[in-house]
């Protein structure tokens, strides 16, 4: 029960949504921080029970490595139409990289996931993590402790094996440093 617990909390709709608010809390650019939070968490879990509806993807986690190219392809989409609504608004920089960060962490995952189902949790945890690390606070990097956690939650309730934790964690880590060095430096 635990488990299911963290890994619902730590879900990347979740995830997302808690990291834009929090750097739109963080640099008082609230508008664009909530539209950025809608468009890569509400807006992507919407898409998915919507593919749920349709019979062509048969959870919320998307845990059929083959049903996920299309949920990547979908979000990848959403993503897109949100950056067209952040030029429409005073977006601070920061939230552009956190956004074409979103893009780059698909993109990775959907070309690792040919290979091996990497976990999407933890990945996103990572990345999260990492980027409010070297951006805002470097106390958020203690946030990297609670990364066996989500891990451990995953593997508990089958969802992941451990290699598939893994190559999300490293994964995770790739697109932000990748991010880091084109966009934010």
């Amino acid at each position: 029960m635990f488990a299911r617990i963290i890994s619902e909390l730590c879900a990347p709709w979740i995830l997302n949504i808690v990291f834009f608010l929090i750097l739109g809390g963080t640099i008082n650019a609230w508008q664009p921080g909530i539209v950025a939070a809608l468009g890569t968490g509400v807006v992507p879990m919407m898409l998915i029970l919507g593919l749920m509806k349709l019979g062509r993807v048969g959870n919320h986690h998307v845990t059929t490595r083959s049903q996920r190219g299309i949920v990547f392809a979908g979000i990848i989409i959403c993503v897109i139409a949100l950056l067209l609504v952040l030029r429409t608004l005073e977006t601070p920089q920061i939230i552009w990289a956190g956004v074409f960060s979103a893009l780059v962490f698909l993109a990775l995952f959907a070309a690792v996931t040919v290979k091996i189902k990497a976990s999407v949790h933890v990945g996103l945890w990572v990345c999260l993590v990492t980027f409010l690390g070297l951006t805002i606070s470097a106390w958020w990097f203690v946030g990297l402790f609670f990364t066996p956690v989500t891990a451990w939650a995953r593997m508990r309730i089958k969802h992941h094996t451990l290699p598939e934790i893994c190559a999300g964690a490293v994964s995770g880590a790739v697109a932000t440093v990748l991010c880091y060095l084109f966009i934010l430096t």
